[in-house]
C-alpha cells in the first residue's frame, strides 16, 4: 500500500459480531466501520472510535481517491484494545494469527462489498437505555464532536443505525424516550463546540479531528442519495475551529451536500478554515438543496476552482436570515455568502471581502437559470446586502457578478474593481429584473474594460426599476453612472426579443470617467432589430447629475446607442453638473429646474408620485418605492 494516495482501515467489533450471529439473518457488513486515511508515509495511525476492553478485527486496503473503491485487502488482524483505566494495551491483546478465532468474519471482503463512505443502513431497533431526546422535541441532543461526528450513519435524524461508531457516541440509546417509534427527525446541539479540542488556539495535530491534516470529513454526498436530509438545530449554539482540507475534492463544507427535507437553522460556525477542491466549496454546506435559516459562518473559505461561497458553494434550495463574514479570495462563480445561486436568498448579508475571476460578487457570484421545456426557473435575491470590496476580471459586480434572475430590495456598498468586461457596482452582468436596489461603492475598470457601471455593468435583457447609483465609475468603452451598456450588439444578437432592456424611475450621481461611449446614466446602447415585434429599448423618468468626462461618444444621460430602436422619455441631465450639454436621448436641465419643482409637478409631472419623494427647492428627487430610505439618500 505504499503508493496508494490513501489507505482504509476496516474494523469489526467482535462482540457485536458475535451477538448478530447469534440472532441470526444480519451479515458481518451490517456491523463492518471504515476509516479512509491520507498516506504519508506513517507507520501507526490512531483510532477514536473504538471501545475500550473489547476484541477487534482490524483489515486494510488501500485506496486511489477519496471516496474511492478499496482494492488489495489485506488478511485480517486481531487486537483487544486497553481496558477503561488501562494507559496502553495490554501486552498480550494482539492475537497470533494461528490462534483459534470464535466467530471470524468470512470470507474476507472483496473491494466491490466495503459500504459507500456515507451509506445509511437500514434500520433496526435501538437497544433499551439512555435516553437521547430529553425535551422530547423530535431532535436527537448533540453535545460533544464523536456525537456530532457520527450524524454521518443516520442522515434522516431518526436515530437508528447500526454503525459501531453511532453506537459508541450515543451509548444505549433508549428506544420509547423521545424517539417514540422513530419518530426523530433530526438532530440540535444543547452546548458550544470546538474543534480545537487541544485548546492551544489552532487546528494542528494536536487536535482529535486533525485527521492528518485532512480535517473533518464532509457530512452527506451529493452523487448519492445519501444527502443529509434532517433538521440541525444549532439552538444559538457555535461550533468553532473546523478544520477542513480537502483540496483533491468537490462539495466541500461542514455539510457536503443537503437534500430537500434539509432544515439547518440557529447555527454559527466561526473560525473556520476549510479548503476544498474543484467544485462547490461552502463555509457550511457544499451543495445545498434544502433550507438555512438565521445561520452564520466566520473564519476563511477557499476553493480551488468554481462555485465558492462563505456560506454555501452552490444553493438550489432556500437561505434566510443569514450571513457570512469570510473573505474569499480566489475562483470562479464567488460569492462571499453563496457561489452559484439557483435557490431563493433572502434577509441575508456578507461582509467579506471577494476576489476572484469570473463571476464575482459580494453576495454571489451568480444567479443562474435552468430551463424546464418551455419555462425558464431563475435564482433571486431579495432584501439582503453587501459591503466587502469585490475585485475580480468579468462579470464583477458589489452584490452579484452575473444574475438572470430576479433582484429585490437590495443594495452593496463595497468598492468594485475589474480587470475585464462587465463590472458594477451591484451587477457585473444582468438578464433579469432589478427592482428597488442601490450601490454606492466606487466602480473601477481597466484601461482596456468594456461596459462598467454604478449599479449595472451590462444589461442584456430585463430591467431595472426604482434603482439609484451614487459612486464614481471609471472604464474605457461603455461607461455609465448607472449602467455600462444596454442591450447586445445585432451582430452577436439572435435577433428575438429576449434582450429588450429596459430602465425606469432611477438615477445615477456619481462621476464618469471613460473613453468612450460615456454617459451620466447610460455609457452606450445597442438595440436589437426584431422581425417580429416593434418592442424598443427604454428609459424612462429617470435622471442624472454626475460629472462626465470622455473622448468620444460623450453625454450628459446617455453617451451613444447604435440604433434608433431606443425610447428615452421625461428623462433629464443636470447640464451644469455633468459638464454636457448633448445627449444622445434625454433633456438637458439646469440645477434649479431639476430642484425646484417640490411635488408631482412641472417636469415631474408624468413622473410615478407614489415612487418619488421631491423634496424641497434645493433637493433633486429620492425614491420611496416599497419603502426605500429618503433620507439616506440625501445625506
Amino acid at each position: 500500500m505504499a503508493d496508494a494516495a490513501y489507505y482504509r482501515i476496516g474494523w469489526v467489533n467482535m462482540e457485536t459480531f458475535r451477538a448478530i450471529q447469534a440472532e441470526g439473518g444480519r451479515e458481518w457488513l451490517d456491523v463492518f466501520a471504515f476509516h479512509d486515511v491520507v498516506n504519508r508515509g506513517q507507520t501507526a495511525q490512531t483510532l477514536s472510535d473504538l471501545e475500550p476492553g473489547v476484541q477487534y478485527a482490524f483489515i486494510m486496503a488501500s485506496v486511489g481517491q477519496r471516496f474511492g473503491n478499496a482494492a488489495g485487502w489485506s488478511q485480517w488482524d486481531y487486537l483487544t484494545t486497553a481496558a477503561a483505566e488501562a494507559p496502553s494495551c495490554p501486552a498480550d491483546a494482539r492475537t497470533t494469527p494461528d490462534e483459534p478465532r470464535e466467530g471470524t468474519p468470512t470470507p474476507t471482503p472483496e473491494p466491490g462489498a466495503t459500504p459507500a463512505a456515507t451509506a445509511t443502513p437500514a434500520p433496526t431497533p435501538t437497544p433499551v437505555g439512555r435516553d437521547y431526546d430529553t425535551d422530547n422535541d423530535g431532535l436527537i441532543e448533540i453535545t460533544s464532536l464523536a456525537q456530532l461526528d457520527v450524524i454521518r450513519h443516520d442522515l434522516d435524524g431518526d436515530g437508528v443505525s447500526t454503525h459501531a461508531g453511532h453506537a459508541a457516541a450515543f451509548p444505549d440509546a433508549a428506544r420509547g424516550m423521545g424517539c417514540r417509534h422513530y419518530e426523530c427527525a433530526g438532530y440540535e446541539l444543547d452546548a458550544d463546540l470546538d474543534f480545537d479540542t487541544n485548546g492551544n488556539g489552532v487546528a494542528d495535530e494536536g487536535d482529535a479531528y486533525w485527521d492528518d491534516g485532512a480535517g473533518w470529513l464532509p457530512i452527506g454526498d451529493p452523487e448519492t442519495e445519501y444527502r443529509f436530509n434532517a433538521v440541525f438545530d444549532g439552538n444559538g449554539h457555535t461550533i468553532s475551529n473546523l478544520f477542513i482540507r480537502w483540496t483533491d475534492a468537490s462539495h466541500i463544507g461542514f455539510f457536503r451536500a443537503t437534500g430537500g427535507n434539509a432544515v439547518i437553522r440557529n447555527l454559527g460556525l466561526t473560525e473556520l478554515h476549510v479548503a476544498g477542491g474543484s467544485d462547490q466549496v461552502g463555509g457550511l454546506v457544499g451543495n445545498n438543496a434544502g433550507a438555512i435559516v438565521d445561520s452564520y459562518t466566520t473564519g476563511q473559505v477557499i476553493g480551488g476552482g468554481i462555485r465558492v461561497g462563505g456560506l454555501a458553494g452552490y444553493n438550489s434550495g432556500r437561505i434566510s436570515g443569514s450571513y457570512s463574514s469570510v473573505p474569499i479570495p480566489s475562483g470562479q462563480q464567488v460569492g462571499g455568502l453563496v457561489g452559484s445561486n439557483f435557490g431563493r436568498i433572502s434577509d441575508s448579508y456578507s461582509t467579506g471581502a471577494v476576489t476572484g475571476g469570473r463571476y464575482a460578487g459580494g453576495l454571489v457570484g451568480a444567479i443562474i437559470s435552468v430551463r424546464h421545456g418551455n419555462s425558464v426557473s431563475s435564482g433571486s435575491v431579495s432584501n439582503s446586502y453587501a459591503t466587502g470590496d469585490v475585485t475580480g476580471y468579468s462579470s464583477v459586480g458589489g452584490l452579484v457578478g452575473s444574475s438572470e434572475g430576479a433582484i429585490t430590495g437590495s443594495r452593496a456598498t463595497g468598492a468594485v474593481t475589474g480587470r475585464g468586461d462587465y463590472v458594477g457596482g451591484l451587477l457585473g452582468y444582468s438578464s433579469g429584473a432589478i427592482t428597488a436596489s442601490y450601490a454606492t461603492g466606487d466602480v473601477t475598470g481597466s484601461d482596456s474594460s468594456d461596459s462598467v457601471g454604478g449599479l449595472v455593468g451590462r444589461e442584456y435583457s430585463g430591467s431595472i426599476t426604482a434603482s439609484y447609483a451614487t459612486g464614481s465609475v471609471t472604464g474605457n468603452g461603455g461607461v455609465g453612472g448607472l449602467v455600462g451598456r444596454m442591450g447586445l450588439h445585432r451582430y452577436y444578437s439572435s435577433l428575438n426579443d429576449a434582450s429588450i432592456s429596459s430602465i425606469a424611475a432611477s438615477y445615477a450621481t456619481g462621476n464618469v470617467t471613460g473613453n468612450s461611449g460615456v454617459g451620466g446614466l447610460v455609457g452606450g446602447i445597442y438595440a436589437e432589430y426584431s422581425r417580429r415585434s416593434s418592442n424598443r429599448h427604454s428609459i424612462t423618468g429617470s435622471y442624472a447629475t454626475g460629472n462626465v468626462t470622455g473622448s468620444n461618444g460623450v453625454g450628459g444621460l446617455v453617451g451613444t446607442r447604435f440604433s434608433d430602436i431606443v425610447t428615452v422619455s421625461i428623462s433629464y441631465w443636470d447640464t451644469q453638473t455633468t459638464g454636457q450639454s448633448g445627449s444622445y436621448g434625454g433633456a438637458g436641465k439646469t440645477t434649479r429646474e431639476l430642484q425646484s419643482p417640490t411635488g408631482h409637478t412641472g417636469i415631474y409631472a408624468k413622473w410615478n408620485a407614489e415612487w418619488w419623494d421631491f423634496g424641497t427647492s434645493r433637493q433633486y428627487p429620492a425614491l420611496k418605492y416599497q419603502g426605500m430610505d429618503v433620507a439616506a439618500q440625501r445625506r
